[in-house]
């Protein structure tokens, strides 16, 4: 059955690969911390050890091109169960604010508008397993694909999808923004080309209304 609504603030950070999400999310959590805030930092697929475990197959090097995209979707959906259980309803509950990388949305995107995976199956199972556990803001870093490339190739990439070509990267691109303008009243689009501290605040000014 879907979980139950919770009560604290739910935030998500999304986009495709070297867009800078894990510099903004370390920024905010030490910005809501320095008011107050209870934070909790977390991440998908992974959170959690059962979770993490699960993402270290999915991105394991020997079993790449082995997964079917229907697999990984599985496989995300089930360390998001766990991770769901485990970390971000008991937080929620707690009235915590839960900063997440990765939710959702990425699943929609990087399996299903970029790999093919029929989105009427990952909304079954968003219903299914996610209930209520839905961010109340979202934001969605949007940066063009040669400078995601340039900035992946520049940290070392980690896995296959840090690996994969130009193609790749403007494919998750579109699919990011399409799924923003989808979701207007959630998603809020980043350009992730600003600097950091004007990025940083324009995501503080901003969630300052939500947590009001």
């Amino acid at each position: 059955m879907g979980q139950v609504k919770p009560e604290g603030v739910f935030i998500t950070f999304e986009g495709g690969e070297g867009v800078g999400k894990t510099t903004q999310i370390n920024l905010l959590a030490e910005h809501l911390k320095s008011k107050g805030h209870d934070v909790v930092v977390t991440r998908e697929p992974g959170g959690c050890p059962a979770a993490e475990d699960l993402r270290n197959l999915i991105f394991a090097e020997k079993y790449e091109g082995q997964w079917s995209a229907e697999a990984e979707t599985l496989m995300m959906f089930a360390a998001r169960d766990t991770h769901i259980k485990q970390v971000i309803a008991p937080a929620l509950a707690e009235n915590k604010v839960v900063i997440c990388d990765r939710y959702i949305d990425s699943t929609v995107v990087y399996q299903g508008i970029v790999k093919g995976v029929n989105l009427d199956l990952i909304k079954g199972l968003e219903q299914e397993i996610m209930g209520e556990y839905q961010p109340q803001r979202t934001y969605v870093f949007d940066l063009p694909a040669a400078a995601a490339m340039e900035r992946v190739q520049g940290r070392g990439a980690e896995n296959h999808h840090d690996r994969a070509g130009v193609e790749f990267y403007e494919a998750l691109q579109k699919g990011f923004v399409r799924i923003a303008e989808e979701n207007a009243e959630r998603c809020m689009i980043v350009d992730a080309a600003q600097s950091v501290e004007n990025i940083s605040a324009v995501i503080q000014q901003d969630l300052e209304k939500i947590l009001a």
